[in-house]
């Protein structure tokens, strides 16, 4: 059975896959750091500015807050505590510092056989501490993007591309193209460069699951993917909503396609949330903490914080949740 495990880690994003195939996938790093802080480090975890991402929940008025945002998850000690020492890929889905924060803490730690970046031309300049992210970070990336370094293998790979490996591990790519990445270069926005990744896990009795990872694609993305793979991502499983969430100003006609059982939403504030553009099965990293997929004959759900899903399964008049120990998590549900 394989597992997706949706951290909560701040800002922006990082999801584990264990594969049934015994290899790891991490998709995107953020508020990763190990036990050796330099002075740079310091200094940016004291800044003011990181110090306010803590308290961006910024709950509407109608909602209740769980207040994970200021109990986020270090990719790190997680991946550790659930004994994960190998990486045999790391995507990088677009060059953001949300979603590369902690990278070369990351790389330290664990041994790491593939990365998978895009060939964008984005540049940071050292004032890039000023939002709360390590320059450090930026300039060991941008050094693996300019293939600097010959391990891990530096992989890029396109929509429509085919692997073995990933294959195998029922990962098919839907974005981005050559044009979307010259388009994003061009523009200097490299949300649409973003890998969108469908992950198809089959079912015991026959079919597959559909658990579509969004990064932060944007319009151009979508009227690419309903045009070249509407059958695939019709009627998804799970979705992790582009942009975790975030209501831009977007418009959301790929959702009518889409129609997903649930969805989840990464670190963003609550304000800027576009829940009512989505279907009603919505869980937050805001709100639950980190969230654990197990999928099997059912994909069952659990969560990190008790609050939330007592809340959750009491207002379905179920029964209070009770800890897996395994997980270090609370079931909520499962959808079949």
């Amino acid at each position: 059975m394989s597992k997706i495990h949706f951290l909560n880690v701040l800002e922006g994003d990082c999801n584990i896959i264990q594969h049934d195939s015994g290899r790891v996938s991490v998709i995107d790093i953020s508020n990763a750091y190990n036990d050796y802080d330099t002075a740079e480090e310091i200094k940016v975890r004291n800044s003011q500015i990181r110090k306010d991402m803590y308290l961006r929940t910024q709950v509407p008025s109608d909602k209740k807050d769980y207040k994970q945002k200021k109990n986020p998850d270090n990719p790190i000690q997680y991946l550790k505590k659930f004994n994960i020492n190998s990486i045999f890929r790391f995507i990088i889905t677009h060059p953001d510092m949300d979603h590369l924060d902690g990278i070369r803490d990351f790389y330290n730690e664990f041994s790491i056989q593939n990365i998978w970046d895009t060939c964008n031309t984005k540049e940071i300049s050292d004032k890039a501490n000023s939002g709360g992210y390590n320059i450090e970070d930026w300039k060991f990336y941008k050094a693996i993007r300019d293939t600097k370094y010959e391990n891990p293998k530096r992989l890029t790979y396109y929509a429509t591309d085919v692997n073995s490996y990933y294959n195998q591990d029922y990962i098919q790519i839907l974005s981005p193209t050559p044009d979307l990445i010259k388009h994003c270069n061009d523009k200097g926005n490299w949300n649409d460069s973003s890998y969108v990744l469908l992950y198809t896990p089959p079912k015991p009795g026959g079919g597959n699951w559909k658990i579509l990872f969004a990064g932060d694609s944007e319009d151009k993305t979508w009227e690419y993917i309903l045009n070249t793979f509407q059958q695939e991502v019709s009627n998804v499983d799970v979705l992790f909503a582009p942009h975790h969430g975030r209501d831009s100003g977007r418009n959301y006609d790929f959702l009518k396609t889409l129609n997903p059982s649930v969805t989840l939403f990464g670190n963003a504030s609550s304000k800027h949330l576009a829940y009512n553009s989505y279907p009603p099965i919505r869980i937050t990293n805001n709100q639950a903490g980190y969230v654990i997929m197990d999928i099997s004959d059912k994909i069952y759900f659990y969560v990190k914080n008790y609050e939330f899903a007592r809340d959750f399964r009491n207002n379905h008049n179920w029964s209070d949740p009770v800890l897996d120990k395994n997980f270090d998590a609370y079931f909520i549900f499962n959808i079949s």
